[in-house]
Parts: structure tokens; sequence; C-alpha cells
């Protein structure tokens, strides 16, 4: 969960995103990133004394990778690590920590660096702490350490097998081909611990003791493996990294000449400014010299000698989020396909492009964007669109199929079985006018076809905390756990608080591999915190679109896929925008591409 995109790489998100965290899902606050600049041009060599301030409205959840599933936590710990390999724009495995290769697509070789060190008395990386992490981590069970995304790492409900070859070396045995597996957000851009470190809580699942060490609450076993130092933590202010003077990459052969100098900037502060106004403040008078920059608000920056205003496409998705759990008010009807359907027919998604947005989106109608390769519309269903934007059509299917329900019309309004009007509870993230602007026409759409609706807007970690995380409440032991996001069956597993809707977490659409979706979709999905329960086979149709090494056969199962869920609306699919980002003039790297983050460590500054 965050607020931006950095391509395929996970955000619940999600909030921003230029993470290559192998789980990362979410995204929020409207779906951009808050990149920032840094406060004092100052030359462009390594270390020139320059420092890097990025402004965000979010900020971090934890430092324990192992329970992130949000773009700004996720942002603070790539600073101190770098993850196994990036994956460049052109999809080429650009090696960090490690290499991947293969031979027949079926078992892939990991090759570590020789020259990785963990912090404090850790010693070296090795292959041992990669194999003990997956296997005593990643794919344990019960889950102990609540690692988002379990399912990652098995094929079929079986743990992918894992085996050390060498001192620095391992395999991965899928069980059959898959030409795509770097590109899966599996072993691209994941994290690892020291095997010794693990091993002190393991034997009894401590999950507590683990998140509660001082190593991972202060990323001190890091040690070289990232261009910056932990230097201290004020949470919901400021995250503070030094530049990493025993950065590994400057000791490598075979990376570019940019890299063997990086990180260019003495420190990477992370500043946490949730108005949106005095963030842009901040960006004009050089205090901040990059962040967010909403549609709104693009055409004062363009004309700016001192602001470069980039545009960058990306991979999340905004949707307005049902809650199917039951501990939501309206939950028996919204786990209804036809009601879902319904209330899609309600809401103008061109007038959020057009309007609210200003044309820095597309409008979206499946889990896919138009620009990935994947994307078919074979089988979508356009809704909230064109004829398919209905108040009246709305109210008809309402009434066609709320029967069923404890729910009715009476008048024009939608009542319960006590006759009192519904009114559904729509919390947002607060940071973004778009975000807030969007649910308030939300509010008048809903209200044109009988429903109340009340908004509630909230910081993003509060929206985390109360409305997705969720454990089994239910008698005896929950049957299943997927995770925080998902602690069990719906009727048994509930947030901390009560809710209907949600507007401003991010989907990350995984244009690259779009199979990855699963987990928001399968009932069992590490990220379905709203509790939806296909009709549709998704597991067979995912499990023929990760295996199949025929283009034309994961094309037939994808394009399926995508028309299912434009049926089912799991959530009201809205648009997919853009990250929109001012910079300092004088940064240099930015590339209005794709994925444009994956180099950022070789950014700097040119003041000449």
């Amino acid at each position: 969960m965050s607020s931006g995109s950095d391509s395929d790489r996970r955000g619940p998100t999600a909030l921003a995103s230029r993470s290559r965290r192998s789980f990362l899902h979410l995204l929020g606050l409207g779906g951009a990133a808050s990149l920032a600049g840094c406060s004092a041009p100052q030359g462009t060599g390594a270390s020139d004394g320059a420092d890097y301030v990025d402004g965000t409205s979010t900020s971090a959840q934890t430092l324990n990778f192992l329970s992130v599933d949000d773009v700004p936590s996720a942002n603070r710990i790539q600073l101190a690590l770098d993850g196994a390999y990036a994956v460049t724009p052109d999809q080429e495995i650009f090696p960090l920590w490690a290499d991947i290769s293969t031979d027949d697509g079926r078992v892939y070789t990991v090759e570590l660096r020789d020259n990785l060190r963990w912090g404090g008395d850790y010693g070296s990386m090795t292959a041992e702490d990669w194999v003990y992490m997956i296997t005593e981590v990643f794919q344990a069970e019960p889950n102990w350490a609540g690692f988002p995304n379990p399912g990652d790492w098995r094929r079929g409900g079986e743990p992918i097998p894992v085996e050390k070859t060498g001192t620095r070396s391992f395999e991965i045995r899928l069980p059959e081909p898959d030409p795509a597996f770097p590109l899966r957000p599996i072993m691209w851009g994941a994290y690892c611990m020291p095997k010794e470190l693990i091993q002190r809580y393991r034997p009894d699942g401590d999950q507590e003791g683990l998140a509660q060490d001082e190593a991972v609450q202060t990323l001190a076993y890091a040690g070289n493996l990232g261009p910056y130092t932990f230097e201290r933590w004020d949470r919901g202010a400021a995250f503070v990294a030094t530049r990493n003077d025993d950065y590994y990459l400057r000791e490598a052969d075979d990376v570019p000449e940019a890299w063997q100098e990086a990180p260019y900037f003495d420190s990477y502060t992370y500043e946490v400014v949730p108005e949106e106004s005095t963030r842009l403040s901040a960006l004009r008078s050089g205090e901040l010299t990059a962040t967010e920059v909403p549609e709104s608000r693009v055409e004062q920056f363009e004309g700016l000698e001192d602001v470069d205003v980039k545009v960058f496409p990306q991979a999340f998705m905004t949707s307005l989020i049902y809650n199917q759990r039951a501990n939501g008010s309206f939950f028996e009807a919204l786990r209804k396909p036809a009601v879902r359907r319904a209330l899609a027919y309600a809401v103008d998604k061109e007038q959020i492009v057009e309007d609210v947005l200003r044309g820095y989106a597309t409008v979206a109608h499946t889990f896919q964007p138009t620009f990935s390769k994947w994307y078919s519309d074979e089988r979508v269903r356009e809704l909230g669109v064109g004829d398919a934007y209905s108040h009246e059509r709305a109210r008809e299917l309402l009434r066609e199929n709320l029967g069923s329900t404890p729910y009715r019309y009476e008048g024009d309004r939608v009542v319960d079985a006590e006759g009192e009007p519904v009114s559904l509870d729509l919390v947002f993230a607060q940071g973004s006018q778009a975000v807030e602007t969007t649910a308030e026409l939300v509010a008048q759409e809903y209200d044109a076809v009988g429903i109340d609706v009340e908004l509630s807007a909230k910081e993003y970690g509060a929206i985390v905390e109360q409305h997705l995380y969720n454990d089994w409440q239910g008698d005896g032991e929950a049957p299943w756990d997927a995770g925080p996001y998902n602690g069990g069956p719906r009727d048994g597993s509930l947030s901390a608080r009560p809710w209907d809707m949600l507007l401003g977490i991010t989907f990350n659409t995984y244009p690259r591999t779009p199979s990855a979706i699963r987990s928001f979709v399968v009932e069992r999905g590490g990220t379905n915190f709203y509790g939806y329960h296909p009709e549709t086979d998704f597991a067979s149709l995912f499990d023929t679109a990760s295996s199949t090494v025929d283009d034309a056969e994961r094309r037939a199962a994808l394009s399926e896929i995508f028309g299912a869920l434009s049926v089912e609306q799991p959530f009201n699919f809205l648009n997919m925008g853009v990250e929109i980002v001012g910079f300092d003039a004088d940064v240099r790297g930015p590339e209005e591409v794709f994925g444009y983050t994956w180099n950022r460590n070789t950014w700097r500054l040119d003041a000449a």
C-alpha cells in the first residue's frame, strides 16, 4: 500500500511505489509516489555534500520487510537493502546482490556476488542464508513470521523446492517450465536476513520477537548491502539514511561506471508532509527538489525554471474497494456480483478521468492496463462509461438483485430490514485532493441511486491498521491464514474497525507478469483484505497462465481472467493513472518510461 509506482513491483498496493520488493502489492494516496530531490544542489560527484530529501505524504509502518506490504515502508527499507536483482525498462535482468539464469525455464540458478557482507557479526551473505529464509520463513507453515504472500513460493499448494549448490549459489526447481519466472515478484527484488538472526526466533515461531529485534528495527544487519545506512527514524516525521561508503556495487566490475560511485548524495531523507499544499510550496522554494504534483497543479509548475515536471507510466490501478467481510454494514449485498455490477453503473468513470484527473489517466475496466502486452478486451465488460453509465439502470439492477438480501427500496431510497436508510462508510486516504474529490463524486453518484454515503478521511497508516489488517475472531483457530491482510474466512476474520468502501489504496496490475494479481482475486490470496470470493475458478486459470510456455495459451487464460473480473467486479475498476513528479531542474537520471526508478541510485545533481 502506498502512493506511486516502480513497475511491476508490489504495491498493498497498496500506496507510492518505487520499490523492487518481492511482495509489494498495494499502493495508496491515489497511486502516485512522492519522489523527492535534494535540498541543496552542489555538484555532480559522488558524496559531494548534497542531501536528497523526499517529500511524502505518508510514513512507514515498519522496517521489518517480512511484514511489509506497503510502499512507504518498502521505500525506506530499499535505501539499506538493494534486493536480489532489478528489472530494467527493457525487461532485462540487472544483477544487484545476485544474478539468475536457467537452461530450461524450470530450474533456475541464483548466484550471489562474493563481496556481500551482513552488518554486525553475521559475516558474509551466503546461499545458506537464502535457502533457510525461503524454506523456514517464506514457505513456513504456519506462517509464523507474517509473510504477506506465502503463496508466491508455492506451486499447486506445494513449496517450490530450493537447494543450496555452493557457498554462494542455490537452485529454484519449478514443477513446470516458467520462462517469465525472473520477471515475477518472487526473486525479483527479494530481501533476505542472516540465517543466524532468523534462527533465534524460528523454533518458537516468535513473530513479535523478530519484529522487535534491534537489528531488524534499525536495519543493522544490512551491512554493505545497500547504498545508504540507517541513521534515524522519527515516526510520522522523518526517516534519515546516510551514504554507505562500503556499498558493494562500488567494487563490481560488471556494472556501468555510474554504479561504481553510487550513491551521489550524502544522505537520503523521507520527510513526511501530510498537506499537499505544503509539499508543493516546499518544492517551489527548493526545500524539496521533487515531490508528487497533483494533476490539477501541473500547469502551474511546468513553466517554472527551477522545476522539471515528468510524467511516468505506472502499473497501479485506482479502484473503489468493497468490504465483503462480515463487519461491513452492506456486506450481504456487496457479496453479490450483480449488486456490484449495479453499483458500477452508478459511477461515471470518464468524469473522474477528465474532470478530476485532468486527463492524466485512462479508464479501467479490469485488472490490467491497456498498455500491457497481455491486455485483451475481447471478453472485458465496460461499465461506468457511455450507455453503461446510468443511474436509472443502476436502480433497476439494484431492485432486481437486493431481494435476497436484508435490503430493499422504499420509495427512492435503499433501506435495511428495519426500514432505516442505508448509509455506507467510504474511507479514503487523505493527502490527495484528487482522491478526496473522487470520494465526493462517488457519494453524489450513490445518492442519485438512493444510497447515502458518509465520507471518512484517514491517514494511510490508520487505514492499514484499522481496515486492511484483519485477523480471526471466530470460534477456535482459523481454518487458514493467508497473512495479515487475509487472516481467514470472511465471516470470521475481520478488521479492527468496520468499513464499507475504500478509496486511495491502489493495486499493482503487474503488466509484465499479470498472473501475479492472483493474490488479489482468489479467496485465500494474501492481499484479499476485502473478502472477495470469486465465482470463476481463477486458481486454475492462473495455474495455466503461470505454467504454460506457449504465449497464445497464456494470452487465452489471461483474457478469460480479465473478462471474468470485469463481470464479477470484485471492486469497481476506476482508472489507471500516471505518476507525476516535479523535480529540481538539476536532477539528472529519471526517464519518462515504465519502471523508471530501477536505477535511482545513480541519479545525481547537475548544477552546471
